[in-house]
């Protein structure tokens, strides 16, 4: 594609949707885009000088899991009890 000179810089924006298409359909980011959006709320929540994970940089969660050793979305949301939290 040469159009708007991406066949010599990729603007990052273009890859992550691309990426998204590729890998999921276009329903939901690829690894790359996920990985910028975690890194990103990652890096808020230590840089809020209330943030919990500041305070206790060494913080791991303690809630039960399915699998010891992890915690997944799905754990939280059972432990919350609103498995379908959108319906």
């Amino acid at each position: 594609m040469t159009a708007g000179g991406f066949d010599q810089a990729t603007p990052l924006w273009y890859y992550v949707l691309k990426e998204a298409e590729v890998t999921g359909e276009g329903q939901h980011l690829g690894p790359l885009g996920s990985r910028i959006v975690a890194e990103v709320f990652f890096g808020l929540t230590l840089g809020g000088r209330n943030s919990f994970l500041r305070q206790q940089p060494g913080w791991k969660p303690t809630l039960p899991a399915a699998q010891p050793g992890t915690f997944t979305m799905a754990d939280l949301l059972g432990f919350v009890n609103d498995i379908d939290p959108i319906g």
